[in-house]
C-alpha cells in the first residue's frame, strides 16, 4: 500500500527515493474511515475520542490546555468540549484560583465511552497490524512519530 517513487537521472541511476504521498494519503483516509466506524459503537467521533483520551491522561484541563495538547485552535477545542458537555461525557469544575476559568473532567459516562472506544480501536488496530510484518509496523510507527507537524 505504501509505494516508493524513485527519481532517476538520464542514466536511470536512482537519485533519491520518495514516498508516494497520494497513496499514503489514501491509506490514511481508509484508516480514518475504519477507525470512525469502530468508534461509532462508543458513540464518539475521532476528535472527541482524541480529546477524551488526552483528558484521561491529564486528569483535568482548561480549554487552552486541551487546545495546546491536541494542536488545535482554542475555538475548535471549545466546540468539542461543548459537545461533550451536552452529552454528559465531561463536566466543568471551577478553577480554584481564577473564578473566570474552569477545568473539565471526565464523568463516569465519559470514562465508560472512552473505555469502549479504546477497546474497539485496539481490536481494529490489532487486525490491521496483523497484516504486516513486525518490522514494517515498527517502521511505520517510527515514521508517524517523527513526521513534522
Amino acid at each position: 500500500m505504501f509505494l516508493l517513487v524513485v527519481l532517476t537521472n538520464k542514466g536511470n541511476t536512482p537519485l533519491m527515493e520518495q514516498l508516494d504521498v497520494i497513496g499514503l494519503m489514501q491509506a490514511l483516509q481508509a484508516l480514518e474511515r475504519n477507525m470512525s466506524v469502530a468508534l461509532m459503537y462508543a458513540g464518539l467521533r475521532i476528535p472527541q475520542f482524541r480529546l477524551l483520551d488526552v483528558l484521561d491522561r491529564m486528569g483535568q484541563a482548561t480549554v487552552t490546555e486541551m487546545s495546546q495538547a491536541l494542536h488545535i485552535t482554542r475555538a475548535t477545542a471549545s466546540v468539542l468540549i461543548n459537545e461533550l458537555l451536552a452529552a454528559g461525557v465531561v463536566v466543568t469544575v471551577e478553577h480554584e484560583s481564577d473564578r473566570r476559568s474552569f477545568h473539565i473532567r471526565l464523568t463516569e459516562l465519559g470514562i465508560n465511552k472512552l473505555s469502549v472506544g479504546r477497546k474497539d480501536i485496539n481490536v481494529y488496530l490489532s487486525k490491521v497490524s496483523a497484516h504486516y510484518p513486525p518490522e514494517m509496523v515498527r517502521m511505520l510507527n517510527t515514521f508517524a512519530g517523527n513526521f513534522p507537524r
